[in-house]
């Protein structure tokens, strides 16, 4: 006989709005303590109330099948691509841009969030930041360890569906080790440590070890967005040979310091 993995009663998750052909459409979902999705929601309006509680019951039904240990791939495949009014443009989502029903729209964002499948997505993840256009691969690397970084610390509290959303790099699976992780905000008890099986040592180790991780993740995001600033500015990376800045902008064929003004030759 299968068995039910409920849900905690207290759980993680996310709410997605969006507009599918002009019909607004909630997605909520909820999460298993490991981050994988135990159950959907599915609110609609200005539909009929025949069509709304079809809805519903059909979000019931895929919750009650994804605890019994359905794998949502199944789901994705089954549902992507079905092709029934209301459908068209989808606003308000930042990775999926056109759905042939709501349905589509709705396993098309599960996949994405749950599953990684940017293959459904008409939006990339990279097409999002803000510095896309002529990022260097030094850069990939500053944020890719920043992020992993801070993914390791925030990871166990936070919905990894919406994560997606925020630009952050989701790990595909979960932390294979045992010892408990903290958010930068939450400090353990000592109380808590000893049931948890660690001395008062340790757990002020683990608090000053996520201080530093903290600490480490805002300076790289304050480098980057200052790079950020420099591009944006179209600034050369050169200093300037009178005032000493690194102000230089492209000036037709010459440099100009936008500083002192100064140029590199040409008037």
């Amino acid at each position: 006989m299968a068995h039910r993995s409920r849900l905690p009663d207290r759980r993680k998750g996310y709410t997605q709005k969006a507009t599918v052909g002009g019909h607004k459409v909630y997605l909520r979902t909820g999460e298993y303590e490991d981050g994988r999705v135990g159950e959907i929601f599915i609110d609609m309006h200005k539909e009929g109330a025949a069509f709304r509680s079809l809805m519903n019951n059909f979000a019931i039904a895929i919750s009650i099948a994804l605890q019994y240990g359905v794998p949502m791939e199944e789901f994705v495949e089954a549902f992507t691509f079905t092709r029934f009014e209301p459908s068209g443009m989808v606003e308000g989502n930042d990775s999926i841009k056109m759905a042939t029903s709501i349905l589509d729209y709705i396993f098309r964002e599960l996949a994405v969030s749950y599953l990684g499948r940017n293959d459904l997505a008409h939006v990339q993840p990279d097409d999002l930041a803000p510095d896309t256009v002529g990022r260097g691969s030094e850069d990939d690397e500053l944020v890719a360890e920043a992020t992993q970084e801070a993914m390791d610390v925030v990871e166990r509290y936070a919905s990894q569906g919406y994560m997606r959303s925020n630009l952050l790099v989701v790990n595909g699976g979960r932390d294979g080790g045992d010892a408990p992780k903290m958010s930068a905000g939450l400090e353990m008890s000592e109380d808590a440590g000893a049931a948890a099986g660690m001395s008062g040592g340790t757990v002020k180790t683990f608090t000053e070890s996520i201080s530093v991780e903290a600490a480490t993740a805002s300076v790289v995001d304050d480098q980057m967005d200052a790079v950020r600033e420099a591009r944006m500015k179209g600034y050369e990376g050169d200093a300037c040979t009178e005032c000493g800045n690194f102000t230089l902008v492209r000036n037709g064929t010459c440099m100009k310091c936008l500083t002192c003004g100064a140029t590199s030759g040409c008037s």
